[in-house]
């Protein structure tokens, strides 16, 4: 198979790449940061349509034919929505969904005609937001939402769409969220009590993140399976889950009652 991966110069797409290359598969990198050691790596921003596209024409002259494109390119911060900078919110919508989009449509060209999507969202995309946590989760869930909308379309064609939705994996991205916290904390004006309290809470309750390579497999497995899901979820987080059981009005006194002891 040949497979292209968004994302792949650390945490889930360095070793979703290892993993199919393991498999024998070949691998077409691309992120922001190029790997030297690897001729099947290209450095892209994925914001950036004239890149993706050189990238494309590249595989393209070398009758390259993709059997999945894998969008795992990703940020996270924490945010006080009424306060953060729309310099900030744009970047995140603009990697996180809109990025994601750009590489799917410019590589679809590529993809064969019973070949696959698979776009890595997130668990909270299935969630009511949590505070602080709104600007990521609103991202997420509009890229669900995009999953669910590009099966629709590429169904018609014979091409199958998979959503996988990884909890807290032990990423570069992971550490960005628990400092992004800490720096809320610091900075918020609205939420000063409201933000410490989070940070202490998301330190108590996120639990163990698990290995990018065990996620790996499951990627692996969207990709290959004769018969995928429409949705993967990996090591998904109790304590949210047991917390959107409950109506969202009783979700909201639970969550108020928290951050305002």
């Amino acid at each position: 198979m040949k497979i292209l991966i968004t994302g792949t110069a650390s945490g889930i797409g360095l070793a979703a790449a290892n993993y199919y290359k393991e498999k024998g598969h070949t691998v077409f990198c691309v992120d922001i940061k190029r790997s030297e050691n690897d001729e099947a790596s290209f450095e892209a921003d994925i914001r950036d349509e004239n890149k993706l596209v050189g990238i494309k024409e590249r595989l393209k002259a070398d009758g390259v034919e993709l059997d999945a494109i894998v969008t795992v390119a990703g940020v996270h911060t924490m945010a006080a929505l009424a306060e953060s900078n729309f310099s900030d919110i744009k970047r995140l919508v603009d990697i996180n969904l809109l990025g994601t989009m750009l590489t799917v449509r410019v590589f679809h060209e590529l993809l064969s005609k019973q070949g696959r999507v698979v776009i890595v969202t997130s668990e909270v995309a299935t969630y009511t937001p949590m505070p602080f946590n709104g600007l990521y989760n609103v991202s997420k869930t509009a890229l669900d939402c995009y999953a669910d909308a590009l099966r629709q379309e590429l169904n018609l064609l014979g091409q199958k769409v998979i959503a996988v939705r990884p909890g807290a994996v032990q990423t570069p991205l992971a550490a960005s969220s628990a400092d992004s916290t800490e720096r809320l904390a610091e900075s918020t004006v609205l939420y000063s009590a409201e933000s410490k309290h989070f940070a202490s809470l998301v330190k108590k309750f996120t639990g163990t993140p698990m290995p990018p390579e065990r996620f790996a497999k499951t990627l692996y497995r969207a990709t290959t399976s004769k018969h995928p899901r429409l949705a993967y979820s990996k090591h998904r987080n109790i304590g949210l889950v047991l917390l959107n059981v409950l109506p969202k009005r009783l979700q909201c006194f639970i969550i108020k009652f928290l951050l305002k002891r």
